[in-house]
């Protein structure tokens, strides 16, 4: 990422600190974060290990169904809210991108394709997969997600839509790799369904023993740096617990 390799043990370093986080913050909201049927405190969070953490942070998003979420964080979307509308999104004007490259030996692409469709529809998957992620909203139009993008300021809550390559301008295009065959894009919109957020462009190339990808998202051009550094790792992370999943079922 940005020309900086990222290790496993870096990565779970900063999921380790972004669990930590993600429990301050929801405690900061109004819930009571529990180990167990214990409730702890801002200190007992401090004192939890990396694997404690992983433990008591899913445990504590998964007791909470993403129109909790809403409700209790509403303040913070607003302010999220603000500021996509100030920087004005469109994949026709100029956009910054966060990038992360990933080569994996040992595990197929058609086996990592199956933990990314769990992380869709098994909420306890998609919350294992980050520190970070919420408990979607899902009806019969659209899936509301939830999530800080990039790591950075308040949780965003967008209406999330697949999209096909060729809704995508010539500008994200031109990123496009033909030995990369399979490819998955999307739109994230606020929840006004005016206002676009960014677009995801990730693109696959199966190899003998394992899979390269290239992870991307497009921003608006005024997007702070935090964000597109934040989300390159945000990737990194998600992209990486996933495989450990794999290994873990296949071990």
């Amino acid at each position: 990422m940005n020309g900086t390799n990222w290790e496993g043990p870096h990565i779970e370093e900063l999921a380790y600190q972004r669990n930590l986080h993600v429990l301050h913050q929801m405690k900061t909201h109004g819930m009571t974060i529990k180990n167990g049927e214990t409730i702890l405190s801002d200190d007992d969070i401090d004192y939890l290990t990396k694997e404690q953490a992983w433990k008591v942070s899913v445990e504590n998003r998964m007791a909470h169904t993403g129109q909790e979420i809403q409700k209790m964080y509403q303040d913070s979307f607003a302010k999220s809210d603000e500021m996509w509308k100030e920087l004005v999104f469109s994949q026709n004007k100029p956009m910054r991108r966060s990038y992360c490259h990933m080569k994996v030996e040992g595990v197929s692409l058609e086996e990592f394709m199956k933990i990314m469709g769990a992380m869709q529809k098994d909420e306890k998957v998609g919350l294992s997969a980050h520190p970070e992620h919420f408990q979607t909203i899902v009806n019969e139009k659209d899936i509301t997600g939830i999530e800080p993008f990039g790591m950075y300021g308040t949780p965003t809550l967008v209406h999330v839509a697949i999209i096909q390559e060729g809704q995508l301008s010539a500008t994200i295009l031109a990123d496009k790799d033909d030995t990369y065959p399979i490819s998955m894009t999307g739109l994230a919109r606020l929840t006004d369904n005016v206002t676009d957020v960014n677009i995801p462009y990730h693109q696959f190339k199966p190899l003998k023993d394992g899979f390269e990808a290239k992870l991307a998202v497009y921003w608006p051009e005024q997007v702070v740096d935090e964000i597109v550094e934040g989300h390159s790792l945000h990737l990194a992370t998600e992209f990486y617990e996933g495989l450990k999943m794999i290994v873990k079922a296949q071990n």
